[in-house]
Parts: structure tokens; C-alpha cells; sequence
């Protein structure tokens, strides 16, 4: 057994959090909770340098050693700990690990990460300390936010009440509260300035030409007068919420299926579109044969029929040679017209119709039932090449965070095209259930990028586990799409002489000749496709953000850490979002007496955060109940009790947190 950094280890008794694993997770957990005071002690057995190298600079302790030996857990001081993480990428480590802790310290607080569902639900029945979590549905939610193109960021619920973060231009100039009234400023982006000022306060000066991520509830906008267009994005956004966090609500995208919406008469569309994508140019040139061979036989009996077969009848008619063109071709006759009495001529053009007519039919019948079979194939292992989607976005990775946004998406209403390596994925059957068709192949080619529709589509999320190969992804995409839709425009382009011509009809008619951009779009009429990037390491971040202009990067792990964290410190986490790269979390937290929230008010204090709300308790003011108080002001006082809704980037919500909290969990 190996102790790295033993000097700080040995300084640790009590009060601390083991965490187990150092992997993402296991690192950014150890990383807030450092960062917030809070003693932290990570057992890893595996060689990890890197990640190690960096926890060994700011002097937190490294045990070498399995999480599975109640020797390792002994030597990490369980007795004293006041939670223990286990984050390994495996369950079944996860597992073991909660067992073997449950076995030494009972009254232990567990926090296990879980990917299976129905393991997670058995392990927390069997277990009554312990927290189960599952990174993929709490960060899934952000990456179907960043998929969708909308001014509304993101959305959570809470009672009955429906917060929401907006993204709005600045109209007027003056003091935030001057514009905005009493909504929540979350981010301020100033033109041309690289960084945003993350919780400005409602006293600071904004001009036309910012923007600002607003926070508050629907009605407040409303009072406010600041219109959100997107409502239906808003409600999407806030059941989706509500999936990922009540586990009785069942998978994401299962329980929206009902609400998916669809566009009206779409079912014609993707017929005529199937029906020219999956019959080529061989089935078109024999049903084109089939057509051909049909007039001729009609025209050629109808002309010479009566005079050439003494038992025709007198009013043999176009109709009639239509009728025995089809019974000759499809060998089905002769119960009334034959050519048993024709002319020798007629006879040999009836036996040619014969072998001629069915051959042609019969490959006809050949090229459908070929692509009947196909097509049922592809439903039946989730293949499909995705020819009839549009305005779709293509989720690239069918991990357990590919999934929950794939879930997430169905549950908006939104249609998903998968691009997915490995054909023997586990969770195939899962995009089968939903519908969602998937094409097998890298998501760094342009073919496959094709293939799933890339020119059709709105948004590319790049979602596997590696940093490289998704920055890869999202490039890629981003220069076929715009390859394609140049050469459109080039090919679409008149000679400038019709297009001086239809510039002069236009203004004649009173029509403005002058286009107009969507936005988003590339700023010549035509929509840009959007990127999301899932990636964990920062500096690769920035370099993508600096060289390549990729802004919408999420990182998974650094959405789900703060779930560990509050089940760790025993505060309840209501949501995580992003504002451009910057996470945020809303908590809510109840002052604890003799901590650092008990007595000031909200403008003594200075957490880099802003409160959305306040309920005060019924201790001290005699009430029944604790209704919260959407609208506290800068006067309003805390007390032992209070709950508070508090929303900031995750580190200023920790050390919130760790101020608030009873001297046992400082360092």
C-alpha cells in the first residue's frame, strides 16, 4: 500500500469527503470540493499522472490503493468522514465499494454513481444511506438545451412555479433593475468583451448592444415586459427538468414520447421522399419498361384487334385492349379475350407480349419486395439512413450521455438522427423503442455525416467520451455543411442579366429585393448549422473556443459534479445549466444558526451569487406555512431556518454552501 502526499494526509482526522475514483468526475469533485475548504482524501488504485500530479499541487492527500479493502477505507478515516463519493466509471466497482463502506461505517453518508437504472433503484432500496446518481440524466438536460435553437436557455420547475433563463438583447440603456425590473441577471456579455460578468448585480449599467441571460419566472417577464417567444421550448425545457430529477417520473425520453410533436401532413412527405430515395434508377427504368410495354400492347390491339381476330367482338374498344395487355402480361388470362384465332402475326405479338410483359413485371415485383424487406431490417436492428428527417438534429455517440440527449430531444418534440460506430451498441434497443433512426459508421467522414442528413440539419452534437475525436466531429460537420450549401448557391445562381430583370419586377410590384437573414444563419439567407461539443478538458476548450469559433461546449462531468457535491454536504441541488462555457447551479440551502448566512441581509452579504427566493420559517414569524418569497429585496434578513433559492457558478454556490454549514464539515 502506497500513500501519496502523506504529509496532508496524516493532517486529516474528521470532517473530510472520501472520494473514490479519479477519473473526470472523481477530479472535479475533489477539485469544488478543495476549492470550497472542504477536506477532501481520493482512493485510486490505477495510475492516473496527470490527475494526480494536479491534486498533489494544492496538497490533497491521493491513497493508492483498491476502495474495495476495508484497509484502504480504515486508512482514509471512514470513521471520521462525513460522506464518501464512489465514481468509479464501473458499477460494479461503485458497488463493492458502498458494500464494503456500509460494513464499517453504517451511519456513513454514501453517494454512489450508477448507471443502470434498475441497479440503482435495487441498490438504494437495499441501502438507506445511500445516494444514488446518474451523470448522464443530470447532464443530459444541458446538452438538449444547447441542441436547441432558442432564446430560451434553460428551464426547471419548482412546485408549481416555472423558472426560466432567457437570453435577451439590451434596449434601453440604465441600471439593470432600471430595464429589467426585479428579473434575476445571471450573465452580461458586452460587445466585443471575450469574458462575461457572471451575477451582476441590479445596480449595473447596461446599453443597447449588450446581452443578458435573464433569470425569473414566466409571469415576471410578463410583468417585466420582456416578451419569450419560445414558450413551448420552455415547457419542453422544464418537464424535461422534471424527468431527470424525480426518479418516479421513469426515463426521459419514454415518458415525452406521447408529447412529440409533428408537423401536419408530414406522413406525405416522408412517403414522396422514401419512395424516391429507395427506388433507384434500375427500379425507375423497369417500372419505366413496365409502362412502356403497356401503351404499346394497348395502341397496337386497339388498332388491329377487331380486324385481325375473326372472334373479337364488334365493340372491342381502347379499354378492352387495355384489359388484355395487362391479363397477357401478367399471365393471368384467357376466360374472354385470347389469341387462339388471331392471325399468325397477332399470335407471335401476343406470345412477345407474354415473355416480355411478365419478365418486366416480375423484376418490378423483385425491386419492392426487396425494399420492403430492407426497410423492415432496418426497423427491426434501429438502422436507417435517415432520408426523410428535416430541420433534425444528429447526435454523434450513443453513450449513456448520447442517450439521455437523445431522450431529452424526442421528449422536446424534436426530431434525431444517430451516428453511431459500434453496431453491437448496448443501447440500440433503447433508440428502436423510440424510433430514432441510426447510421453505423465514423462521424468524422463526410460521407456518414451525409448520410444522416447533415444538409437537412439544424444542429450536430458530438457526445462520445473523447475530447479529440468530437472536436474532429464538429469541424468536420461544420465544413461539409458549408461546402454543400455552396455549391448550392453557386449552382442556383442566374447570369446577372434575369437576376438585374427580376430585381425590377420585384420593385415594380412592390416587393423589397432585399434578403433577409434567419438568425443563425450564415448571412446570406441561408441557416448555419450549430455545433455542440462535449469536452472536459478546459485548455482544449479554450483553444477550440479561440481558433475554431466553438462556443457551445458542455462538459458532462462538470455538469454532474455538483449533484455529487450537494448529496455530499447535504444541500439539495435543483438544477444545473450553461451560459455560454460557464456552468451554473441553483441550490436550495437552509440557514443553519451560527453559521455565515444566520443575521446579515442579502446586500451584506457577498457570494458572488444571486437569491431568487426566500421562505422564511415559520420559527420566527408565527406564519403556518413557507411560502417563498419570489421578489426578496436588499434589505431582506436571514435567518436560522430560512430556506433560500440561490443561483451562481458552482464554485461561489460551494463556498456558499460551506459557509452555511456547521463547523464539523470545514477544514
Amino acid at each position: 500500500m502506497r500513500v501519496v502526499s502523506g504529509h496532508a494526509f496524516s493532517q486529516i482526522v474528521s470532517g473530510h469527503v472520501i472520494v473514490c475514483g479519479l477519473n473526470d468526475l472523481g477530479f472535479r469533485i475533489a477539485e469544488q470540493l478543495h476549492t470550497a475548504g472542504v477536506a477532501v482524501v481520493v482512493i485510486e488504485r490505477r495510475d492516473v499522472g496527470p490527475l494526480r500530479q494536479r491534486l498533489e499541487r494544492w496538497d490533497v492527500p491521493v491513497l493508492a490503493d483498491s476502495a474495495h479493502t476495508g484497509d484502504a477505507l480504515r486508512q482514509a478515516s471512514i470513521a471520521g468522514a462525513v460522506a464518501l463519493i464512489a465514481c468509479h466509471d464501473i458499477d460494479l466497482d461503485n458497488l463493492e465499494t458502498a458494500l464494503v463502506a456500509t460494513e464499517i461505517a453504517p451511519e456513513l453518508r454514501l453517494v454512489v454513481r450508477v448507471t443502470n437504472a434498475q441497479l440503482g433503484d435495487q441498490l438504494g432500496a437495499a441501502l438507506p444511506t445511500v445516494r444514488v446518481l446518474n451523470l448522464a440524466e443530470k447532464a443530459g438536460h444541458s446538452f438538449v438545451e444547447a441542441c436547441i435553437r432558442s432564446d430560451v436557455r434553460h428551464a426547471f420547475r419548482l412546485g408549481s412555479e416555472i423558472f426560466t433563463v432567457v437570453d435577451v438583447p439590451v434596449s434601453a440603456a440604465g441600471a439593470c433593475r432600471q430595464v429589467f425590473g426585479n428579473l434575476t441577471p445571471v450573465a452580461l456579455r458586452r460587445p466585443g468583451a471575450r469574458q462575461v460578468e457572471i451575477c451582476p448585480s441590479r445596480d449595473t449599467f447596461v446599453a443597447p448592444g449588450d446581452r443578458i441571460a435573464l433569470l425569473g419566472r414566466l409571469a415576471d417577464f410578463a410583468d417585466n415586459g420582456v416578451r419569450v417567444s419560445s414558450t413551448d421550448d420552455v415547457n419542453a425545457l422544464a418537464n424535461l427538468s422534471v424527468a431527470h430529477t424525480d426518479p418516479a417520473s421513469g426515463r426521459a425520453g419514454r415518458a415525452g414520447r406521447a408529447g412529440r410533436r409533428r408537423r401536419p401532413h408530414a406522413w406525405i412527405r416522408d412517403l414522396a421522399v422514401t419512395t424516391a430515395a429507395e427506388f433507384d434508377r434500375p427500379f425507375r427504368l423497369a417500372l419505366g419498361a413496365v409502362l412502356t410495354i403497356m401503351a404499346i400492347g394497348t395502341l397496337v390491339l386497339s388498332l388491329t384487334y377487331a380486324d385481325n381476330d375473326p372472334v373479337a367482338p364488334a365493340d372491342f374498344g381502347p379499354l378492352d385492349a387495355f384489359y388484355l395487355t395487362v391479363t397477357t402480361m401478367a399471365t393471368v388470362g384467357y376466360g374472354d379475350f385470347n389469341f387462339g384465332a388471331a392471325t399468325s402475326w397477332l399470335q407471335a405479338f401476343g406470345i412477345a407480349l407474354i415473355l416480355v410483359g411478365a419478365l418486366s413485371i416480375a423484376v418490378v415485383y423483385a425491386f419492392i419486395t426487396n425494399v420492403i424487406i430492407s426497410r423492415r431490417l432496418e426497423r427491426t436492428i434501429g438502422h436507417g439512413r435517415a432520408t426523410t428527417v428535416r430541420d433534425h438534429v444528429i447526435v454523434c455517440g450513443l453513450g449513456s450521455v448520447g442517450l439521455a440527449t437523445v431522450e431529452g430531444l424526442v421528449t422536446a418534440g424534436r426530431d434525431v438522427v444517430i451516428v453511431e460506430r459500434d453496431e453491437n451498441n448496448r443501447f440500440l434497443s433503447v433508440v428502436r423503442d423510440l424510433k430514432v433512426p441510426v447510421v453505423f459508421g465514423d462521424a468524422t467522414v463526410r460521407a456518414t455525416l451525409m448520410e444522416a442528413g447533415l444538409a437537412r440539419a439544424t444542429t450536430l452534437a458530438a457526445v462520445t467520451s473523447d475530447d479529440v475525436a468530437n472536436l474532429e466531429a464538429v469541424l468536420s460537420a461544420r465544413e461539409a455543411f458549408n461546402d454543400h450549401h455552396s455549391d448550392r448557391r453557386r449552382a442556383g445562381r442566374r447570369p446577372q442579366r434575369q437576376q438585374r430583370r427580376g430585381r425590377t419586377r420585384r420593385r415594380r410590384s412592390g416587393i423589397d429585393p432585399v434578403r433577409t437573414s434567419t438568425p443563425g444563419s450564415d448571412g446570406d439567407g441561408e441557416p448555419g448549422l450549430r455545433v455542440v461539443l462535449r469536452i472536459f478538458d478546459t485548455t482544449l476548450a479554450d483553444e477550440a473556443e479561440r481558433r475554431f469559433a466553438i462556443h457551445t461546449a458542455r462538459s458532462a462531468s462538470a455538469l454532474a459534479t455538483p449533484w455529487f457535491v450537494g448529496a455530499a454536504l447535504d444541500y439539495e441541488v435543483v438544477s444545473t445549466f450553461y451560459v455560454d462555457r460557464e456552468p451554473f447551479l441553483v441550490a436550495r440551502i437552509t440557514v443553519v444558526a451560527g453559521g455565515g448566512l444566520d443575521g446579515p441581509t442579502l446586500q451584506e452579504l457577498s457570494t458572488g451569487t444571486r437569491m431568487l427566493a426566500v421562505a422564511t420559517s415559520s420559527e420566527h414569524d408565527g406564519t403556518p406555512d413557507r411560502t417563498p418569497n419570489y421578489r426578496p429585496t436588499r434589505h431582506t434578513r436571514l435567518r436560522p431556518g430560512d430556506e433560500i433559492l440561490v443561483v451562481g457558478p458552482t464554485a461561489q454556490i460551494i463556498d456558499t454552501v460551506s459557509r452555511n454549514q456547521a463547523p464539523r464539515v470545514r477544514s
